[in-house]
C-alpha cells in the first residue's frame, strides 16, 4: 500500500503534463493565424473587416470626388454666369453709349472745339481769383490755371442760345493738371439771364470721382440738391461725359451715360447754360473740353 500511494502522484503529475502538451498545440495554432493578420484591424475578428475598410474608403473617395466634382463645375457654371452677364453687360453699354453720342452728335448745336465759332470767353486772365488762360486750341477748348488767388468757381457762357426752358446739354471734359479731388469740372443750367446772383442749378464733377447738385441765388445762398457722392461711373483722369436734361419742373443728371440724379424745382424755369470751372486747390491747373452740344426742346 504504501508504494502504490507513492506513485499516484506521479502518475497525476505524468497525466497533467501530457494533457498541457496536448493543450499547446491549438493556442500555438492561433497565435499564428494572428500573426497574419493586419494590426490595424481587430484581432479578435480578422475576418470582419478584411474588405469593408476598402470599400469605406473607396465610397467616400468616390464620395469627395463626387462632390468636389460639383464643386467645380457649381464654380465654373457661376463664373460663366458672371463673364455672360459681365459682357452682356459691356456690349449693352457700348451699344448704348454708340446711340447716346450719335443722338449727340445730331444736336443742333454740336461744337467739337475746332475753331471758336460760338464765341467762347477765351484770352489771358488775370483778376481777383486767378491768373491764366482760356484757349481754343488742338481741337479742346482748354482752361489753364497758373495762379489761383483763392478757391473759386468760373464758367463761360454758351452765347448763341439764351433763356433756354427745356433742354438737352452734353459735355465731354477731363483733368489734364491738378489734384483730383482740387481740380473740379461741370455745367451750369437754367443759369439766370440777367446774372448768376439771381440764381442757377450747378452741376460739378470732380476727378477723384465725387459730384455734386446744387442751386445758387445770392438771396438764399447755396442750396445742396445732392451732396458729393462717389461714383463709379466716372473714369479717373480720361475723358467724361456729362449730361443734363431739362422738362419743366424735371431734371435728368447723367455721368457717361448712367443717370446720376433726378430731382424735381420749380425756382428757375429758363436759363442760360455754362461750361463750369470749380477750383478748391493749388494751381497749376488745366481742364480741357473735347465737345459741347445743346438741343433745346
Amino acid at each position: 500500500m504504501k508504494n502504490h500511494t507513492q506513485t499516484v502522484p506521479w502518475l497525476l503529475l505524468l497525466s497533467l503534463t501530457l494533457l498541457l502538451h496536448a493543450c499547446s498545440l491549438p493556442f500555438g495554432s492561433q497565435n499564428e493565424t494572428f500573426e497574419g493578420i493586419d494590426r490595424s484591424r481587430p484581432a479578435d475578428s480578422p475576418w470582419k473587416y478584411t474588405h469593408t475598410p476598402n470599400l469605406g474608403l473607396t465610397a467616400t473617395s468616390q464620395y469627395q470626388a463626387t462632390a468636389s466634382q460639383q464643386t467645380i463645375e457649381a464654380e465654373a457654371t457661376q463664373q460663366a454666369g458672371f463673364t455672360a452677364t459681365a459682357e452682356a453687360f459691356a456690349i449693352q453699354s457700348t451699344a448704348t453709349a454708340i446711340a447716346r453720342e450719335s443722338a449727340i452728335a445730331a444736336y443742333a448745336y454740336y461744337d467739337p472745339f475746332d475753331e471758336n465759332i460760338n464765341d467762347w470767353r477765351v484770352g489771358a486772365e488775370d483778376n481777383e481769383y486767378w491768373q491764366g488762360s482760356i484757349a481754343i486750341k488742338d481741337s479742346t477748348y482748354t482752361w489753364q490755371v497758373a495762379t489761383a488767388k483763392q478757391g473759386f468757381m468760373t464758367w463761360a457762357n454758351f452765347e448763341p442760345l439764351a433763356n433756354l426752358a427745356d433742354f438737352d446739354v452734353a459735355l465731354r471734359v477731363r483733368r489734364v493738371l491738378g489734384e483730383p479731388h482740387q481740380a473740379c469740372f461741370g455745367l451750369l443750367f437754367r443759369q439766370a439771364s440777367e446774372s448768376i446772383d439771381d440764381g442757377t442749378y450747378i452741376l460739378s464733377v470732380c476727378d477723384n470721382g465725387y459730384y455734386k447738385v446744387l442751386y445758387f441765388d445770392t438771396q438764399n445762398g447755396w442750396d445742396i440738391l445732392q451732396d458729393w457722392t462717389l461714383t463709379e461711373a466716372l473714369v479717373k483722369g480720361d475723358w467724361n461725359l456729362l449730361e443734363v436734361r431739362t422738362r419743366g419742373e424735371d431734371f435728368t443728371v447723367w455721368i457717361n451715360h448712367q443717370p446720376m440724379l433726378t430731382f424735381t424745382d420749380s425756382r428757375l424755369p429758363s436759363g442760360n447754360v455754362a461750361i463750369l470751372l470749380d477750383l478748391y486747390g493749388e494751381p497749376p491747373i488745366q481742364i480741357e473740353c473735347d465737345f459741347f452740344a445743346l438741343q433745346a426742346r
